[in-house]
């Protein structure tokens, strides 16, 4: 294909801005970050909060270099509908939740079984600059449900899947506290570490730093 490297980045934002599903979230296809997750949206009804959140801040980011005034207002529109979405749907009540499977339940949800909260919906609700009481609580709950300051370890969700409740993918293969399925991915906290940086929580960040 021709076109300069602005028409390439344009042209998919604009296919995962098309991708999204009932809720107006990014779809989670086979698996977003995490692809042990690959049966949440498999039959392609599924959405991801994180991916939502994710696809926010890359537009957020273009916008700042793109060289066409008209594509970084597009891309700024973009950012503040998914951010929208998320804020709309993605909350929990004290926080934010993962995604929605095709049948339409949630994940990440403190009424779940397994997976009540995930590290990176909570992290990335942070850097995608939502709003400033709902990312504090739930920065607060990731502290309090996801680190693990006596063995020094930062979680990447919890509890983990014990293959009573759903079937998100091959996470659920991994023993329970064993890579994805609950134990700590290891650039999924660092995301984490910089959501507290990125909301002034020194103490916080220089903890899990040590920790990692």
């Amino acid at each position: 294909e021709t076109g300069t490297v602005h028409d390439h980045c344009m042209r998919a934002f604009r296919l995962s801005a098309s991708l999204t599903g009932e809720h107006g979230l990014a779809l989670m296809g086979s698996g977003d970050w995490n692809d042990s997750m690959n049966r949440v949206g498999a039959r392609g009804k599924g959405e991801s909060v994180w991916l939502s959140q994710f696809l926010s801040v890359a537009a957020q980011r273009y916008a700042e270099v793109a060289p066409d005034e008209n594509d970084r207002a597009w891309l700024n529109a973009l950012s503040a509908q998914m951010n929208a979405a998320v804020e709309e749907f993605g909350w929990d009540g004290a926080w934010y939740l993962r995604a929605y499977t095709d049948d339409g339940s949630t994940l990440g949800s403190a009424s779940g079984h397994c997976c009540r909260i995930d590290a990176l919906a909570q992290a990335w609700a942070a850097l995608a600059g939502l709003d400033d009481e709902r990312v504090r609580r739930a920065l607060d709950a990731a502290w309090e449900n996801l680190v693990d300051e006596e063995h020094g370890l930062v979680k990447l969700l919890t509890p983990p899947f014990d293959g009573v409740e759903s079937d998100p993918g091959y996470i659920r293969a991994y023993p329970p506290g064993v890579r994805e399925n609950g134990g700590q991915y290891t650039h999924g906290a660092c995301w984490l570490l910089l959501a507290y940086i990125y909301t002034g929580q020194a103490e916080r960040a220089h903890k899990i730093l040590k920790m990692l």
